[in-house]
């Protein structure tokens, strides 16, 4: 039985998308989405699949290539339960399968505008990142107001 990732719900405020990455964004949200069923596959099927999904995401994203090889590394799954609309990001639902919460905020950085904040309830407490510059977040105490 394949393990997934638990429900997180999630918060983001100010999380306008660059105008430049727009496209590859969407692309790899539209991608991602698509591909939410890959813990479901047999390994056998997930083994042609990783080096493809891989090389997507390398091929839009500079930071991802610094955590991956060319056919293996984390896949942020969390990307596909996002959307850009009115040119900003938005979770597509209030909680989303998320692993690695600080690690997407990290990747999104190459995304979306500095002064994006993002905030993942784990447990009983909020956890929380402002995206300062690609590559570069910093966490933040506060929690979100909804």
């Amino acid at each position: 039985m394949a393990v997934t990732s638990p429900l997180r719900r999630v918060r983001l405020e100010q999380a306008r998308v660059r105008a430049d990455r727009r496209a590859a964004l969407g692309e790899l949200s539209e991608r991602l989405f698509l591909r939410r069923s890959f813990l479901q596959l047999r390994p056998a099927d997930q083994r042609w699949q990783r080096p493809e999904l891989v090389q997507l995401l390398r091929r839009h994203s500079q930071l991802y290539r610094t955590i991956s090889t060319p056919f293996d590394g984390p896949l942020p799954f969390a990307l596909g339960y996002f959307r850009i609309r009115a040119n900003e990001l938005e979770p597509v639902a209030e909680a989303i399968p998320l692993e690695d919460p600080e690690q997407l905020v990290w990747l999104l950085s190459e995304f979306l505008q500095p002064g994006a904040r993002f905030w993942v309830k784990v447990g009983e407490a909020w956890q929380g990142w402002q995206i300062v510059g690609e590559g570069q977040i910093q966490t933040i105490s506060e929690v979100p107001e909804k």
